[in-house]
């Protein structure tokens, strides 16, 4: 499998490149800066650009079967109002179209908001981000509608608390009127992403991923 990875410098996507890596996949790697793209292999290529750098990012799509977004958990300043993932996003999906690409996958938070937005936890997260973390819930917000919105064949993989402590029991993801749990480690989470672009399935839909045991 081939992969434009996007956002790869991350904890997330650090996790999810080392993954696709060591399973045979080919990456292509779009990063602003090189030097923390630790893909020092054959199978990774790094390719270095801006998210306005049209022609760089369709370099990195081109030949991908796939395409990864691996968007972190980033807090920002409560008066902060940039969406600086969502407006990525949307060069992403410009890329995608010129070069005639439609499958993503994302790792994004869950906003709590959305048409079919029933679990009580969910929207429970949703009043906690809008208080305390809203820099981070006007980015989600703004690209988990933008994604819907996009006529792709995607799939978001949402985490509530990517945080946890890495637990070796595994990871469980959940869809809309499921049970769920609050965290999810960064290994599991880069795993399911991976699992999920290998495997196929969950098109057009946003499960919610957390880990088996909550250690």
């Amino acid at each position: 499998m081939k992969v434009a990875l996007f956002w790869p410098c991350g904890p997330i996507g650090r996790a999810v490149l080392q993954k696709l890596i060591e399973g045979g996949d080919y990456v292509y790697a779009y990063t602003d800066d090189a030097e923390n793209c630790k893909a020092d292999c054959t199978a990774c290529e790094v390719i270095c650009g801006s998210m306005r750098d049209a022609v760089a990012m369709r370099r990195a799509v081109q030949a991908a079967d796939v395409v990864i977004a691996c968007i972190d958990a980033q807090f920002g300043r409560r008066k902060d109002a940039s969406t600086p993932y969502f407006d990525g996003l949307s060069s992403v999906f410009a890329a995608m179209d010129a070069c005639g690409k439609r499958r993503i996958l994302l790792a994004a938070a869950a906003s709590g908001e959305g048409p079919a937005e029933h679990s009580r936890m969910l929207r429970l997260f949703g009043k906690v981000m809008r208080s305390f973390a809203p820099h981070m819930y006007r980015d989600a917000d703004a690209l988990l509608a933008a994604v819907r919105a996009s006529g792709l064949d995607y799939t978001v993989i949402r985490y509530l608390n990517p945080f946890l402590k890495h637990s070796h029991g595994g990871y469980v993801l959940a869809e809309e009127g499921q049970k769920i749990k609050a965290g999810v480690s960064t290994e599991n989470l880069a795993q399911c992403l991976v699992d999920v672009a290998r495997a196929g399935g969950y098109s057009g839909r946003m499960p919610i991923v957390y880990n088996r045991r909550q250690d």
